[in-house]
Parts: structure tokens; C-alpha cells; sequence
């Protein structure tokens, strides 16, 4: 039950719902998740270093930009709790807004790369 104990736990602090929602979308840097989620650079680092240290997210780099994904093996099981979630009402709208702003956000990207700082949207 540790693992599982562990698991709800990424979900009882809302900007690490938050950020796991974003990744659940796909692959992002720090400065799109910024945008997205808005709140500050050192927040999303924070949370995005613990969230690897847990296996939960891995990282890539590219040039000066790294890039954060989630884990394949923990991937589908994210997902399915925040469908969960928000199919049974449990976001008030943040997700969606979020989801809207990281849209936004993407259309930004040249050549699928992010090539701009924060607050871009």
C-alpha cells in the first residue's frame, strides 16, 4: 500500500495536479508549463524535481531547453485518475483553463520546439 499511498499523494497538492494534468497532454518545458498553469518558474521546478525523484516524470534536453514528460510506466495510470476526476465534476473549471492556456502556449512553438521565455500567455 506504500505505492499506492504515495500515488494520492501527487494529487492533494493542487499545483502538482496541475502540472501532472498538463503533462498528461503531452511533452512541455518549464517556461510552457509556467504559462499554463501560471504560477511562478521556481514553483513548476520544484515540483517538477520532486515528481522525478519519484519516477513520476523524466526529463529531456534539448539544447539550453528541457523538456518534462511523464514516465511511461506511470503514464496511463495519471491519466486515468485525472479522467476520473474530471469526469465526475471534481475540477472547477482550473484544469480546463489550464488546458486552454497550454493551447495557446503550443501555438507559440516553432518547428515543435519552444523557443520563447515565460509569460507568453
Amino acid at each position: 500500500m506504500k505505492i499506492a499511498a504515495e500515488f494520492f499523494k501527487l494529487f492533494a497538492d493542487p499545483t502538482r495536479c496541475r502540472i501532472l494534468h498538463a503533462l498528461a497532454q503531452g511533452e512541455f518545458c518549464v517556461c510552457e508549463l509556467v504559462d499554463a498553469i501560471q504560477t511562478t518558474q521556481y514553483t513548476v521546478s520544484r515540483h517538477l524535481a520532486g515528481l522525478r525523484k519519484g519516477g513520476w516524470v523524466m526529463e529531456r534536453r534539448e539544447g539550453t531547453w528541457i523538456y518534462y514528460r511523464l514516465t511511461v510506466e506511470r503514464k496511463e495510470l495519471i491519466k486515468d485518475v485525472l479522467g476520473a476526476a474530471l469526469k465526475h465534476g471534481l475540477d472547477d473549471g482550473t484544469l480546463v483553463g489550464d488546458a486552454e492556456r497550454l493551447a495557446q502556449r503550443l501555438a507559440l512553438r516553432e518547428a515543435g520546439r519552444c523557443v520563447l521565455g515565460y509569460s507568453q500567455v
